[in-house]
C-alpha cells in the first residue's frame, strides 16, 4: 500500500513539475512570439517611411532630368506622404528604441545628418540628389539590418 501512495505522490509530483515547466515555456515562447511581431510592424513601417522619402526624391530628380514637370496632383500627393515619412522616421529616432537595437537608431541618425546636409544646398537637383542618396543608403542598410536583426534569410517562403 505504501508503494501505492509513494507511485501516486511520485507521478502527481512529476506531472505538476512537467506542466509548470511547459507552462513557462509556452509563455516564454508566447511572449518572444509578440516581441517579434512588434518588431516586424516597427521595421515595415521605418522602411515603408523610407521609401516614400525616396519617392519624392527619385520622381522629382527624374522630371528634372528629363525636363518635364511633376503634375500639381502628384505634386500634393508626394509631398504629403513625403511629410507623413519624415515624420514616422523622426518618430522612430524618438522612440523606437523601446523596439529597434542601437544600431538601427545610428544609422537613422546618421540618414538625418545626411539628410540635413543635403538641405543646406540652395540647388534643387543637388538637394534631390543629395536627399535621394542618403536615403537610398539608408532604406538599403535598414533593411539588412532587419534581416539580420530578425533572423530572415532572404530566401524563406512564406
Amino acid at each position: 500500500m505504501a508503494d501505492v501512495i509513494s507511485n501516486i505522490i511520485t507521478g502527481i509530483f512529476i506531472a505538476g513539475v512537467t506542466a509548470y515547466i511547459t507552462v513557462h515555456l509556452s509563455v516564454k515562447r508566447f511572449r518572444q512570439e509578440r516581441w517579434w511581431e512588434k518588431q516586424v510592424v516597427a521595421y515595415e513601417k521605418l522602411i515603408e517611411a523610407l521609401h516614400h522619402s525616396k519617392a519624392f526624391s527619385d520622381e522629382y530628380l527624374s522630371a528634372s532630368y528629363e525636363c518635364r514637370e511633376v503634375s500639381e496632383t502628384r505634386d500634393k500627393e508626394l509631398r504629403a506622404k513625403s511629410a507623413e515619412a519624415h515624420r514616422e522616421i523622426e518618430k522612430v529616432a524618438d522612440v523606437g528604441g523601446f523596439l529597434l537595437s542601437t544600431e538601427v537608431r545610428q544609422r537613422i541618425q546618421r540618414y538625418r545628418q545626411e539628410s540635413d546636409a543635403a538641405s543646406e544646398t540652395t540647388d534643387w537637383v543637388t538637394y534631390l540628389e543629395g536627399s535621394l542618396a542618403a536615403t537610398s543608403s539608408c532604406l538599403e542598410d535598414i533593411v539588412k539590418i532587419a534581416r539580420k536583426e530578425l533572423k530572415i534569410d532572404g530566401n524563406e517562403k512564406t
